[in-house]
């Protein structure tokens, strides 16, 4: 109780205070974020717990003063040190929702201050929302509409219900300093489930009390986005957070936003690249696919994250770190650094899943990249690598053609007669399309999405094999602009007359 009759003067004297436990981003290791945490510096008593005071204050329905003045220390805070890239976190008590009306209340606290609402994220525990749905709901909406960010915090913390997530919109998944405590199998199987669920659902996770490295590179690992603990920093004063900063690179708005596209690959899919066409949706929890995340910028690679299994691809490659694959693919004198940038420029300027077979000494592989996300000139890339065992059906096809890849840009059967067309090969992410579509369709879309304009006509021209057919020679071939990057560049077509009404289709660079 004595601290109780305390509390009017602790508040005014400004004894409570906001400390800042920083957020870390996992792929880059930049602070995203901070927590607000309330810290009573009592000049009699010293620290006082949050312990020791919070649950005191919610028993006399007080707590909504307490979070009031956090976010008026933050808001204060933001505009003194002009915090314009710096968002957050600031937590809601159960009894917030009860004794005030807290959204005009913050609202025009952060209006005094100019503080906008993408600054400024809010913390809801399971128990919160538990204790009182239909309100809960109705001042979530309110603050999701007016453009605020709610968190689900303490997640797995003994409360947790599924529903929540169901009936429920959240931008982040706040998974408790619990499920890290004991750290075993069980308790990592539980982690990444949870993970592997909030991405299906489309909501960024983080994890509290990280305090190892050996959690720090599980949860990088799974796909976990943030991370916060004493691992990094425990809550610090604003003097030490400023000092912090200055040590710790931070993200932009600009990287955030960025980043934040990256929740769109499931590092624990065993097809993190699916499209509907490639697989059906029984898939597994925990996959083992291949999968890395590619930055890209004014035609410099950075492979900002890499898996085990995507290291094990590598290795088959004749690559024992990844630092050695960054080195090489940005070296221009790298013998397949033309190859590997065209597969990236290719992926960047057309979006979607782009695959390609290709090789490397005599070990054949797949490429699979898809376009995530893109900010003015950088770009992020998800990657699948997968060789070829030689128990491979294709194998020794492949293998034996090596002087195939250096050759050619793309390689079809064609089959006028029965209107089809079979891709056997392609190094240039020419989409399938054109290869398993009837031949008349993917003429004409082949011709609309990678033959210039200006040789669009004759290209449809060119195709009339009516002229192959009836004629003497085995194969017609005239050379046209064909799409490159973002740009164009002259190449050879030629269709080749084969056995039984069959013909090949191939592109080579002039």
């Amino acid at each position: 109780m004595e601290l109780i009759s305390k509390f009017d003067e602790a508040l005014k004297n400004g004894y409570i205070k906001a400390f800042y436990q920083p957020l870390t981003r996992t792929v880059t290791g930049k602070v995203c974020g901070a927590e607000a945490l309330a810290r009573w510096l009592d000049p009699e008593f010293g620290l006082i717990p949050p312990g020791e005071f919070i649950g005191l204050l919610e028993q006399h329905g007080l707590i909504h003063r307490l979070d009031l003045a956090m976010i008026e220390n933050v808001c204060r805070f933001y505009k003194k040190y002009d915090c314009r890239d710096m968002t957050f976190s600031v937590n809601l008590s159960r009894i917030d929702f009860k004794q005030t009306d807290m959204f005009s209340a913050i609202t025009d606290i952060m209006k005094r201050y100019d503080v906008p609402v993408s600054a400024i994220h809010f913390e809801i525990t399971e128990s919160t929302m538990l204790a009182d749905i239909e309100n809960t709901r109705r001042l979530s909406k309110q603050f999701f509409d007016a453009g605020f960010e709610i968190w689900l915090d303490d997640f797995g913390s003994g409360y947790s219900s599924l529903s929540l997530l169901r009936d429920f919109r959240f931008n982040v998944l706040k998974m408790d300093m619990s499920l890290l405590k004991q750290f075993d199998v069980r308790s990592r199987k539980i982690v990444s489930s949870v993970v592997n669920m909030s991405k299906a659902l489309g909501i960024h996770t983080l994890s509290e009390g990280v305090e190892t490295e050996e959690q720090l590179v599980f949860l990088r690992n799974i796909g976990c986005e943030m991370i916060q603990g004493y691992y990094f920093s425990r809550p610090l004063c604003e003097e030490d957070f400023l000092a912090y900063l200055k040590e710790h690179a931070a993200e932009t708005c600009s990287d955030r936003v960025f980043w934040n596209k990256a929740v769109k690959v499931n590092f624990l899919s065993g097809y993190p690249l699916m499209t509907s066409h490639d697989h059906s949706e029984e898939d597994g929890v925990f996959g083992t696919a291949p999968i890395a995340l590619i930055e890209y910028e004014n035609r410099k690679t950075t492979f900002r994250y890499v898996n085990a299994a995507y290291l094990s691809e590598l290795k088959k490659l004749g690559y024992e770190s990844i630092e050695q694959l960054d080195k090489d693919v940005n070296d221009e004198n790298f013998a397949y650094y033309d190859r590997f940038m065209g597969y990236i420029e290719k992926t960047i300027c057309k979006g979607g899943v782009f695959k390609t077979d290709s090789i490397i000494g005599d070990v054949v592989y797949n490429f699979t990249t898809e376009l995530i996300a893109s900010s003015g000139e950088k770009h992020l890339i998800a990657s699948t690598v997968h060789t070829i065992s030689a128990e491979h059906s294709d194998y020794l096809v492949l293998k034996y053609s090596q002087s195939l890849y250096a050759t050619y840009d793309l390689v079809t059967e064609i089959t006028p007669d029965k209107d089809t067309a079979v891709q056997i090969y392609s190094n240039a992410g020419f989409a399938k399309v054109y290869g398993t579509s009837s031949l008349r369709k993917g003429i004409l879309e082949f011709a609309a999405t990678e033959v210039h304009p200006a040789d669009h006509e004759r290209y449809l021209e060119f195709f009339d094999l009516a002229t192959l057919s009836n004629g003497t020679s085995d194969y017609i071939q005239q050379s046209f602009k064909v799409r490159s990057g973002s740009g164009y560049k002259l190449k050879n077509i030629r269709i080749s007359k084969l056995e039984n009404g069959k013909y090949l289709y191939t592109i080579q660079s002039v």
